[in-house]
């Protein structure tokens, strides 16, 4: 049975009239606890206690009084509570010592009674109080109390015995109180203890679950409890390390330093055995006094696991990669060129630079690559290189300590590169960085650390670069304006994004997704066929200077338009007021040069006519195929002859 549920043992030790008072009370103690009484007295009653717990006696609490319980509060480890009298015990004692003379000696163990002589001379008394520490003290001392003729004393239980063969008459200090007081002291003394020893036993356990290994020692050196962490590293357990000397153990480990001065040593580097530790040493006080001192040492392989744990988990939500690459809508030769070698690119860590004109969809490629890659489920953090002045870049990208400049934030902050360590950093318009920090991206790129504004401590990151320009940077570098080295550890692989003019053919998925998207967002879900048929020849016929950023800038107006007016009031007038740039080449197509025969004439007519049909019906496909008396995929494949 574990200690919390059994009930104290409480042994009581007396071979005076002390012994007969703790018989009589022990009955009343049945429930509380398991009270025994013995008829041992100092050298015998040590004895009997190690003989007991030998034979597997358990006993949690002492109880003895005077000389008798100093004498095994010595020399026994069990806690000893002493019985001391009570104000009760007294008032009793002096009464029954009055009945027999007015002159009493009273004698008590150690320190004499403070405020004994005020409180007998109101009684009218004659008292000598005496103090004694050892039998032999108080034997001397009833002597020479007899030898001035007094006849009582008041005294504990073995000194009463003295002064009886002396031929005085004794009254015994303690009474049945103070002997029920001295056990209730005992039980609470037990219930401290077990709490005190639940607490360290819960603290071993959590110490012994650390990876890390502790050491506590006191003031001279001397190992007072390690947890198993440290049993792998030193080769001995906890339990043989107790009691030994920390500097002779292991000598890397000593302590001398912060046990003269109290001061921390921490984030030192020793050899111990086989291992290199990191080693951190702590004053260990208690109510502000030291103590001791404390060791903590660390795997520095752990440290950097937590670290690429802290820095890879504990993510703002904003570094999150959204677009995949079966999200690119199409179906063009050259787009599932992209998407392929996107595939390929993203199986490996090497660095890509994606090129392109602004608008192809840089940024949702680079999204898709990382969420093809190893690293999806950690950061992916993006940065528009020209949306910031250099100096503000430099501090974005690589990070700052406090005071590195004015206005620096209080504790310094990491930089973009730090944000995203094990996961991948997009820089787009890469070509626009200044040319003096185009060395410091270079460097970060080489060495995969990065060194803050203000540090002299290189961070280490493990970061996959992508960056995006629609520059030439081959031109860039002939004419100066970027380093031909950076080109090269950006080039590493390279993805180019084709215009939107180049695959005409995706043109209309691409519109289909945009504007069903952009619909939505104004509530105008119902329009979306009767928006979509009004436009979609002239979609497939622009050129797309912005290329896709543009096609949905176009859808987005077309949304507000049929928001605002609904599917039947939208008319050519309007749609020439929201999307301009589709009517500038409103003329019908004229026939190929060199168009002779006669059908391709007749087809060039036949365009002419249905866009003209097409244009008085507002776009409205429908109207316009009941006007020509076709049907409405008719009328789309004629509108759509390479389809």
């Amino acid at each position: 049975m574990s200690d919390s549920g059994r009930k104290p043992t409480i042994w009581a030790f007396s071979v005076s009239r002390l012994r007969h008072v703790f018989e009589s009370v022990a009955p009343l103690y049945a429930e509380a606890a398991d009270v025994r009484v013995f008829d041992k007295s100092f050298e015998d009653a040590v004895q009997a206690v190690h003989e007991l717990m030998r034979s597997g006696e358990r006993v949690d609490a002492i109880v003895g009084a005077g000389a008798h319980g100093a004498y095994l509060h010595e020399h026994l480890e069990i806690p000893v509570v002493l019985v001391t009298p009570t104000a009760s015990d007294i008032l009793h004692a002096f009464a029954d010592a009055r009945r027999f003379s007015r002159r009493i000696a009273f004698l008590n163990f150690r320190t004499p009674l403070e405020g004994l002589d005020a409180f007998t001379g109101v009684l009218g008394l004659e008292v000598e109080q005496r103090a004694y520490v050892t039998l032999e003290e108080a034997e001397n001392t009833l002597a020479e109390l007899a030898a001035k003729g007094l006849e009582v004393v008041i005294a504990p239980g073995p000194v009463c015995e003295l002064a009886q063969l002396q031929g005085l008459r004794a009254v015994l200090l303690h009474s049945r109180s103070s002997a029920c007081e001295a056990l209730d002291r005992a039980i609470e003394v037990v219930r401290l203890t077990r709490a005190q020893r639940a607490r360290q036993e819960r603290v071993a356990a959590v110490l012994d679950h650390l990876a890390e290994g502790v050491i506590a020692v006191d003031l001279e050196g001397r190992i007072q409890s390690a947890n198993r962490a440290v049993e792998q590293w030193l080769g001995a357990s906890p339990a043989e390390l107790a009691g030994k000397q920390l500097a002779e153990v292991a000598p890397d480990l000593g302590v001398a330093r912060v046990l003269a001065g109290g001061a921390e040593e921490l984030g030192t580097v020793h050899r111990v055995g086989t291992r290199t530790l990191v080693v951190n040493r702590l004053p260990l006080r208690e109510h502000g006094v030291q103590v001791g001192a404390v060791v903590t040492c660390q795997d520095p392989g752990a440290i950097q696991r937590v670290d690429r744990s802290l820095r890879s988990e504990h993510r703002p939500r904003r570094f999150v990669a959204r677009h995949r690459l079966t999200g690119m809508v199409g179906t063009s030769p050259a787009l599932r060129d992209v998407k392929e070698l996107a595939e390929d690119f993203a199986g490996t860590d090497a660095t890509v630079l994606l090129t392109g004109e602004s608008g192809t969809g840089k940024e949702l490629l680079a999204q898709g690559i990382h969420n093809a890659s190893r690293r999806r489920d950690h950061p992916f953090v993006a940065i528009n290189c020209p949306a910031f002045p250099d100096t503000l870049l430099e501090a974005e990208l690589f990070g700052y300590e406090e005071g590195a400049f004015t206005g620096a934030r209080r504790g310094g902050r990491a930089g973009l590169f730090e944000a995203a360590h094990t996961g991948t950093i997009f820089l787009d318009e890469v070509g626009e960085i200044a040319y003096p920090l185009q060395s410091r991206l270079l460097r970060v790129l080489q060495e995969r650390q990065v060194l803050r504004l203000g540090s002299n401590d290189p961070v280490p990151i493990d970061v996959r670069v992508i960056a995006a320009t629609n520059r030439d940077l081959r031109a860039a570098v002939r004419e100066g304006g970027f380093r031909e080295d950076l080109l090269y550890r950006l080039k590493v692989l390279h993805v180019h994004l084709p215009a939107l003019r180049d695959r005409p053919e995706d043109v209309p998925a691409i519109a289909e997704v945009l504007l069903r998207r952009a619909l939505a967002r104004y509530g105008a879900e119902r329009a979306h066929p009767r928006a979509l048929e009004a436009l979609a020849p002239r979609l497939r016929g622009y050129a797309w200077p912005g290329n896709v950023r543009e096609l949905e800038n176009v859808l987005e107006r077309l949304a507000v338009l049929y928001a605002k007016r609904g599917a039947d009031g939208v008319g050519e007038r309007h749609l020439r007021a929201f999307v301009p740039e589709l009517f500038e080449d409103a003329a019908p197509p004229a026939a190929p040069a060199g168009a002779a025969d006669l059908r391709s004439a007749r087809d060039c007519e036949e365009q002419a006519v249905i866009r003209r049909v097409l244009d008085d019906c507002g776009g409205n496909q429908t109207e316009a195929a009941r006007r020509l008396r076709i049907s409405r995929s008719t009328l789309w494949r004629k509108l759509n002859p390479r389809s």
